[in-house]
């Protein structure tokens, strides 16, 4: 987790319940985009190592077998 330096969005909303005394609101500084596709990718990624060590597992027991 990474915070991020970037400045907050503003929007000018009078009406908004959360709108400051000149009417402005704050929205996140964060990218949807972004974040859903390093999402994916961690989520590939980690998918990738287990079936890695699933397949390493799997060899190492057929080399075992082949020994006795």
């Amino acid at each position: 987790i990474v915070e991020s330096n970037k400045a907050l969005q503003t929007k000018y909303e009078p009406e908004h319940p959360m709108a400051n005394e000149e009417g402005y609101i704050f929205l996140p500084n964060v990218n949807m985009m972004h974040e859903m596709a390093n999402m994916i990718s961690a989520s590939r990624t980690y998918q990738m190592n287990v079936q890695i060590m699933n397949t390493t597992k799997q060899l190492m027991q057929e080399t075992i077998r082949l020994g006795r």
